[in-house]
């Protein structure tokens, strides 16, 4: 039996009503993200880059008061990425690899995936290479063991999302590709999509459990939308990136290594 987190202890009433306002701020910010003109980072080695992926159906739009807040705390080099996401979690990782590869010109780089995204985020790191780039990968509503509502959604990525889907079983399977990448989890305890909910946490098959370097964030009284306009939701983001990571050897596409420097590994960072 699945051990799900327990459900919020406030009133259904207040977190339907709340989910629908989060609906409707996302909706009328969604023309706002329809432009995409990103700006290229610099091309230096020392620089960090905060790089934000949406979900399903949405925009870049939908991660614009995240990324308002970060900048406000700090983090100046920050690029929200925008792609098709009905084309599947597959394409959307080639898209999202093609994108850093012409806007991130050097340095490290940092990922928040809201839901959808963060599944691209990890087939970027674990099936593209991107763990060689990447130091934090920070999700958000995302269902990396798949959503049991996923069998109503009769279209690519429904099929993509279903627990026993041949995308997530390769995901399971190639989770070492990314094992010097740092996790963190933000779960929704009232997320509506996302069902169990304790399938929107990497590297836990339970509440209480995780991997050595992923963090679980539960938030019982936010809903899937909701989180996107949550200062404990933001707090937690924060959180993520100021989180330690060991130095690692900086690898840029934008100058490919050759030979056989191109082929030795990464090295893995030790425990924190």
């Amino acid at each position: 039996m699945i051990q799900d987190y327990p459900a919020s202890e406030r009133p259904v009433g207040r977190l339907i009503a709340q989910e629908a306002l989060a609906y409707a701020a996302s909706g009328l910010l969604f023309p706002l993200g329809m432009r995409d003109r990103p700006r290229p980072t610099p091309r230096r080695a020392e620089q960090r880059t905060v790089v934000l992926v949406h979900g399903y159906m949405a925009n870049k739009a939908s991660l614009m008061p995240l990324a308002a807040f970060l900048r406000l705390r700090g983090y100046k080099q920050i690029l929200l990425f925008n792609y098709a996401s009905s084309d599947g979690v597959e394409a959307g990782a080639r898209a999202l690899k093609a994108f850093l590869k012409q806007n991130v010109r050097g340095g490290r780089i940092d990922l928040i995936g809201h839901s959808l995204g963060g599944l691209v985020s990890r087939v970027y790191l674990q099936h593209l290479g991107g763990a060689r780039r990447v130091d934090r990968c920070i999700t958000l509503g995302t269902p990396h063991q798949g959503t049991y509502n996923a069998y109503w959604v009769p279209t690519r990525v429904g099929r993509q999302l279903r627990p026993d889907s041949a995308l997530l079983a390769r995901l399971e399977a190639t989770r070492s590709e990314a094992a010097a990448v740092r996790f963190t989890s933000v779960v929704a305890g009232s997320d509506p999509i996302v069902i169990p909910r304790v399938f929107g946490a990497h590297g836990a098959e339970a509440p209480a459990s995780g991997s050595g370097s992923d963090a679980v964030v539960h938030v019982p009284d936010l809903g899937h939308l909701g989180m996107l306009f949550s200062p404990t939701v933001y707090r937690a983001v924060l959180s993520g990136l100021r989180a330690p990571v060991a130095a690692r050897t900086r690898v840029s596409d934008v100058a490919p290594l050759r030979g056989a420097a191109a082929r030795r590994s990464p090295p893995r960072r030790a425990a924190l």
